[in-house]
């Protein structure tokens, strides 16, 4: 197809993107200061204030009513627009800023109710994959267009805000980059299935985490076991524990109730080898908008037989 558009350069783009980017952050900094017990006490919920904040901004700014320009868009004189140059509506403004903004706000996002291994959580895993690989393989090697997976998809390109003199025919899509892109999140789906299957201390950790997370003022909890490096054989386990309550850091974090009841919970798992392995339990409080985030945390680091000493008390 013919038309008369000048394609936005990678790195032009890039820019404009880095600026909006910018621009959000200092608002969410500022909305964090004015709400930030509000969005601790929220938990993962709070990062879908930032997407609301972000799918406005996008949705809006990217469409006619603004001219097909964000901030950082204006900046860098390029918009949006379909292949006839026109910008694009309300609407399909919208679709396209969900399609570019789900895999960096839900990502790693727990779906409140749900099991970390559920169905929904994996199907969740599965699209957000597909599609943050796909934005990422077409910005950089979609030479042709210029169009990422969200302009594809709603058939936009974003182009220099002035007009070619002459009318040139539309290069075409190359398919190559969705077999990449294919390609690439079927490698990342086996390799973390192989690795999923063949760690049995893993698998053992589970329920030990989901009592964990079920635990009083506990908003979300990691528990992973790795090695010392000079001892190989002898095992460090972490448990990361994020609560709805800021928390006031001390030298004796060791006796706080949710640190206890979780080494508590630990230690009568019985998942660890012996009383020499190495618990470590990293407590901390905060919040995550998306577009800001701010964390306080502290870890205790002892012997599983100095924990049985402490939770006695």
């Amino acid at each position: 197809m013919k038309n008369n558009l000048f394609f936005s350069g990678f790195w032009t783009r890039i820019w404009a993107l880095l600026i909006d980017t910018l621009i959000l952050g200092v608002f969410g900094y500022i909305l964090g200061l004015t709400l930030e017990n509000i969005f601790i006490s929220m938990g993962e919920c709070a990062r879908l204030v930032g997407w609301g904040i972000s799918l406005a901004y996008f949705s809006i700014l990217n469409s006619r009513l603004n001219n097909g320009q964000t901030l950082g868009k204006k900046i860098m004189k390029i918009q949006v627009t379909n292949i006839e140059g026109k910008t694009i509506d309300l609407k399909t403004s919208l679709i396209r800023a969900l399609i570019l903004t789900i895999p960096f706000f839900l990502n790693a996002f727990a779906i409140p109710g749900s099991d970390t291994f559920s169905v929904i959580n994996i199907v969740q895993s599965i699209i957000i994959f597909a599609s943050g690989i796909g934005i990422i393989v077409f910005y950089i090697f979609n030479k042709e267009t210029r169009q990422s997976l969200h302009d594809i998809l709603m058939k936009t390109y974003v182009v220099r805000d002035h007009r070619n003199t002459a009318v040139t025919m539309m290069p075409p899509l190359k398919k190559l980059l969705f077999y990449i892109t294919g390609g690439l999140l079927s490698l990342i789906i086996i390799t973390s299935v192989y690795n999923f299957n063949s760690n049995s201390e893993i698998k053992e950790l589970i329920p030990v985490y989901e009592k964990i997370s079920q635990q009083d003022h506990v908003l979300r909890t990691t528990l992973s076991m790795n090695y010392l490096p000079l001892e190989s054989k002898k095992p460090v386990y972490t448990i990361s524990i994020r609560t709805d309550q800021k928390q006031e850091f001390n030298g004796h974090m060791e006796n706080n109730p949710v640190v206890k009841e979780a080494v508590k919970t630990f230690i009568s798992s019985n998942v660890y080898k012996t009383d020499q392995n190495i618990l470590n339990v990293v407590i901390g409080s905060g919040f995550d908008i998306g577009i800001a985030k701010k964390y306080y945390s502290y870890n205790v680091i002892k012997p599983i037989y100095q924990w049985r000493e402490i939770i006695k008390q």
